[in-house]
């Protein structure tokens, strides 16, 4: 899931209430990138999100949720580098995630329309 998905899932967000349901059903079966964590702090410190939580307690939500974080390796720079770029897509956090869900053949869940501009990129949109 992509960063945005992982705000309005810690935020109970009615535009996820299916997939929020969907996680507690399908336990461990989701994971998210280190890129949308290192986002979310920086979302956080930088004032763009207003929320109290924590890392730590961002971590026990996840971990609660069965939801595991995930790293990128010398494949997902690769597919990062073949990556097209767009002028209306610059976000390089948005760019590793996607690169990272093409390499590892993992199905991105995303409420993002820029994601589309992808075609190799398997989305589940919310």
């Amino acid at each position: 899931m992509d960063t945005c998905v992982l705000i309005w899932l810690l935020n109970e967000n009615e535009r996820i209430k299916e997939l929020a349901e969907d996680i507690n059903y399908f336990q461990g079966d989701y994971a998210i990138s280190v890129e949308s964590i290192k986002e979310f702090i920086y979302l956080i410190q930088s004032g763009k999100i207003d929320t109290d939580i924590s890392f730590d307690e961002l971590v026990d939500a996840l971990n609660k949720k069965q939801i595991s974080i995930y790293g990128y390796d010398k494949y997902t720079l690769k597919t990062l580098s073949e990556l097209p770029f767009f002028k209306n897509h610059p976000d390089p956090s948005d760019r590793v995630i996607i690169a990272q869900a093409i390499a590892d053949k993992r199905i991105l869940i995303t409420g993002d329309l820029k994601f589309d501009n992808y075609p190799e990129l398997q989305l589940i949109k919310v």
